[in-house]
């Protein structure tokens, strides 16, 4: 690709030779060819642009190497989006040819134009994949499920029974869509109600039966979902367990029958999302936050990483800690475990 379609692509402008041909976008510290453009769009990765072999390089604004040291050097402006535009303009999506490999099981399923379906895949009965969907090995689409247009499904994703991805859907390796949720209850009351508090739990000796309590619904997943490698969506019980659009899941995340996460949320790796959580459009919650059972996330709330929530959240807060609490009370609780700390030691030189 010739820099001046990066650039134009980018928005941005070209100093020295525009015709150059770019043939991967690398960090500085791995340009190895001609053709490697070295980008630096952050201070840290401007730094290396004095030692990279790169000749050429990207960078931003005000950040411009001295004039002679590279070939070609794309100017971005100062902006969010830089990183995003320029990942898409080179290859990252698997090469895949449109056909059916003769080792996937396609039993009668309705299969969109221009489709890849890749080796020892199986698609159930009733299925449906959307035209130009690129469908890996070893991939389960089980009878009645469905994937939007413009879908990617990586090795080893299982979707089950009747569940729905929209449009530009992304699956990462393993992910499991649609298992049955968590949900059992003893025959008689027990260790869950005495911790409740009821004075009906009971403490006789001997077994107390789980009986389960079958996932009835699907799940239902919008346009344009990205979710992460081994991450696991329970289909729900009465009613499906919803993703609206635009939301990103991480890899590693659990996301528990009937859970309804609204539009353009972020879930980083290990969030744990009890049964019946309201997650709210425009959500971020950090790496291994962990959401009791039933609770409400509002509309643009943070909840760092870490955290365990146990009441709900409400809109725009940002909620930190265990228990979470919002930010300034969880940082007066960090402080004053300092205070209650320096006291404590004090007391023992005094007593010494």
């Amino acid at each position: 690709m010739k820099a001046s379609a990066v650039a134009a692509a980018l928005n941005a402008r070209v100093v020295g030779d525009a015709n150059a041909n770019i043939l991967r976008a690398v960090h500085p510290s791995l340009a190895e060819d001609k053709g490697d453009l070295a980008v630096a769009v952050s201070t840290d990765t401007a730094r290396l642009l004095r030692s990279t072999r790169a000749r050429m390089a990207l960078v931003v604004e005000g950040a411009e190497p001295e004039a002679g040291r590279f070939e070609t050097v794309i100017v971005a402006g100062r902006s969010r989006t830089t990183l995003p535009e320029l990942t898409s303009i080179f290859q990252h999506r698997p090469p895949a040819k449109p056909g059916i490999h003769p080792s996937a099981i396609v039993a009668g399923a309705r299969i969109g134009t221009d489709v890849s379906i890749g080796p020892f895949t199986v698609i159930g009965e009733g299925a449906s994949i959307g035209a130009r969907s690129v469908i890996l090995s070893q991939v389960t689409i089980s009878e009645g499920a469905s994937t939007g247009e413009d879908c990617l499904v990586y090795p080893g994703v299982r979707i089950g029974w009747g569940c729905r991805i929209g449009d530009r859907g992304v699956v990462h390796h393993n992910a499991s869509i649609g298992a049955d949720g968590f949900g059992f209850l003893p025959v008689q009351p027990g260790a869950v109600d005495a911790a409740r508090g009821s004075s009906q739990a009971a403490h006789a000796p001997g077994r107390n039966t789980l009986r389960k309590i079958h996932a009835l619904s699907t799940v239902e997943i919008g346009d344009d979902v990205e979710i992460g490698a081994l991450t696991a969506i329970d289909r729900g019980t009465l009613k499906p367990t919803r993703i609206g659009s635009g939301t990103k899941i991480d890899d590693l995340v659990m996301i528990g029958h009937n859970v309804e996460i609204g539009t353009d949320s972020m879930l980083c790796g290990q969030v744990a999302l009890a049964g019946s959580v309201i997650v709210g459009n425009g959500v971020v919650l950090g790496g291994k936050v962990g959401v009791a059972d039933h609770l409400e996330i509002g509309d643009g709330a943070v909840v760092g990483g870490g955290s365990l929530v146990g009441t709900n959240v409400p809109a725009g807060a940002v909620y930190l800690g265990i228990p979470a609490v919002p930010r300034e009370q969880a940082l007066d609780n960090l402080k004053l475990m300092h205070r209650v700390r320096r006291f404590l030691d004090a007391a023992k030189g005094q007593k010494s």
